[in-house]
This record gives structure tokens, C-alpha cells and sequence, in this order.
């Protein structure tokens, strides 16, 4: 697998570094999360990803939250999720 981190300095080719971004985060989050993540929506708004769905626990949508700071970079991540047990 092979993650690409955001880089914001490339500003000529945003359509690319967003859907590598987005892929990226995506293949990360459904490989290191031992629940199920298909219900969960990926964009990006300026230079931060956009996470929205539901999860079932706040412990979730944290592990979510961090593996994807860890690929876009701190600050960047705007987590939008709902669930049972937040």
C-alpha cells in the first residue's frame, strides 16, 4: 500500500492531491480499524479531509480521527460522525 501525505505547496495539481488524499485516508482507515467502515463518506473542503458517517463508540471515531491526522496532518482532519454510544 502506498499512503501519500498532504502536501499543501502543491497547488497546481489539487484534483490529483485531493483524490490521492482521499484514497490514502480511506485504504488506511479501512486497513487499521477492526470494525467495519463502509458507511463513511470521504471530501475534501480547502486543504483538510472531511470524514462524516456513523460509528458505534467514541473510542472509534477517535482511532478514525488519528489515522487520518497521522496521512493529512495535524489540523486538517474535520470529523463529522454520529453513532450510538458518542
Amino acid at each position: 500500500m502506498v499512503l501519500v501525505t498532504h502536501d499543501p505547496s502543491r497547488q497546481s495539481c489539487q484534483g490529483s492531491d485531493s483524490a490521492s488524499l482521499i484514497a490514502s485516508v480511506r485504504c488506511a482507515i479501512a486497513s487499521e480499524v477492526p470494525f467495519a467502515v463502509t458507511n463513511l463518506s470521504y471530501r475534501v473542503l480547502g486543504d483538510s479531509i472531511v470524514i462524516e458517517g456513523n460509528v458505534i463508540k467514541r473510542s472509534n471515531a477517535e482511532l478514525i480521527h488519528r489515522i487520518a491526522e497521522d496521512i493529512a496532518g495535524h489540523g486538517r482532519v474535520i470529523l463529522g460522525v454520529g453513532g450510538i454510544n458518542l
